[in-house]
């Protein structure tokens, strides 16, 4: 019988800087999704016990621009602590971290539990939906490899999640308006990326009936104030210590981070 806690105590001393993995040994790594999850569910509760229970999210690979990248071929998710969730305006720490992946995306809080009574359509999930965000995801891989490490690796590395940055919750939205969100990523100044909502797979809300509907299969649900945020919008910027980056999403806000 598979064990996870082996490839999650690697994973999670691979957090600390200077420490990344090249890959999980064979013996201990993860040959299915399921095991994969396993591993991510280990590492999941080992990290909450520093970093506070997980409060959401994150879903990977939701546009093919990414998972041509990462050289995968579907979404993926990984959850969000409590105390790596963090309100814009933010100073991120580039000593503390592998790498400082910078994934404009949009965020929406749950409003009442999502059961797996039936399939979930983006239509359906809008109705259960109790405001939206803008958020900056900071990906972070654990593995040198990055980003060709795989996606059972990746899931395994809670989906190569590490911060989520929120924008001010919008409350007066319908899901047209959200599915034509533009958003223009500066860097000091510099337009470096620039995409919409639609980039991801049936937009924000398509990407949520995804995440509700992979969760019933493996017999969980989304929860009454989960916060998920449903994949990057533009091409992931791979941002530098000692910049100032503005992610600008019009009437929706802007999230605004220091690297130092």
């Amino acid at each position: 019988m598979f064990n996870p806690a082996p490839a999650a105590e690697m994973l999670l001393a691979a957090r600390h800087p200077g420490e990344r993995l090249s890959a999980i040994p064979p013996s201990v790594a993860p040959s299915t999704q399921a095991e994969a999850y396993a591993v991510q569910d280990h590492l999941v509760r080992r990290l909450a016990q520093d970093l506070g229970p997980a409060v959401g999210y994150k879903i990977g690979c939701t546009n093919q621009s990414a998972r041509e990248m990462l050289a995968v071929d579907s979404p993926f998710a990984g959850r969000c602590l409590a105390r790596e969730l963090h309100h814009s305006p933010v100073i991120l720490k580039g000593n503390q971290l592998h790498m400082i992946g910078i994934e404009p995306e949009i965020a929406i809080r749950v409003a009442n539990d999502m059961p797996g009574n039936q399939p979930w359509t983006p239509d359906r999930v809008a109705d259960f939906a109790d405001c939206v965000m803008p958020s900056v995801e900071i990906v972070e891989s654990r593995f040198s490899t990055w980003p060709r490490m795989g996606i059972l690796a990746a899931i395994a590395d809670n989906g190569v999640h590490r911060k989520l940055i929120l924008g001010e919750p919008i409350t007066d939205w319908t899901q047209e308006s959200i599915d034509k969100t533009e958003v223009s990523l500066t860097a000091d100044g510099n337009v470096v990326r620039e995409g919409n909502a639609r980039n991801v797979d049936g937009g924000p809300f398509g990407v949520l009936a995804w995440l509700a509907n992979h969760l019933n299969q493996q017999g969980h649900q989304l929860r009454s104030g989960d916060v998920v945020t449903t994949g990057v919008m533009s091409d992931i910027f791979d941002a530098d210590v000692g910049q100032r980056l503005v992610a600008n999403y019009g009437p929706l806000g802007t999230i605004e981070i220091e690297t130092v």
